[in-house]
């Protein structure tokens, strides 16, 4: 590894002009941790090194985006944000995967709607998914459907 110079790209896999510019937006400092990161991971493969180099580089641009733009005051934002930030704390793309999976999630649970299915069922189920599966909007939702499927299959 000593041999690694940040500096010098490689020959061949260099990241087409729509892709430079991401890599052109990340501070150095978070840019060389990618490289370093790609290189150990693909030693030898300059190509691959290119490609987790762009794709890094532009999911740092799209998580720092949401972090600046996005209202972390909202408990759901947050939530979906700390979680992202916890559970790959190194890898920009999932930190993105993840977020935008849970936002998603989070709107379906909240959102979703159970025709035949009286409130107060749907409000118990609800919280029970919630207090079960803390900061997991993914699992709050499949718990939810899976929970008012059961409630059909019993009472229909």
């Amino acid at each position: 590894m000593d041999d690694f110079d940040e500096r010098r790209l490689p020959t061949w896999g260099i990241p087409n002009k729509a892709e430079e510019r991401w890599i052109l937006m990340v501070p150095n400092e978070v840019l060389k941790e990618i490289k370093v990161r790609a290189a150990v991971a693909w030693p030898g493969d300059y190509s691959m090194q290119a490609h987790v180099i762009s794709e890094q580089s532009e999911a740092f641009e799209r998580i720092t985006h949401y972090q600046t733009t996005l209202d972390m005051t909202n408990e759901v934002i947050a939530c979906c944000m700390k979680r992202a930030l916890r559970d790959w704390p190194d890898d920009f793309g999932m930190q993105v995967h993840v977020f935008d999976e849970q936002i998603e999630a989070a709107g379906d649970f909240f959102n979703a709607e159970f025709p035949g299915v009286p409130e107060d069922v749907l409000q118990e189920i609800r919280a029970r998914a919630f207090s079960e599966w803390p900061e997991d909007y993914s699992m709050m939702l499949h718990e939810l459907t899976e929970q008012i499927e059961g409630w059909k299959s019993v009472n229909f």
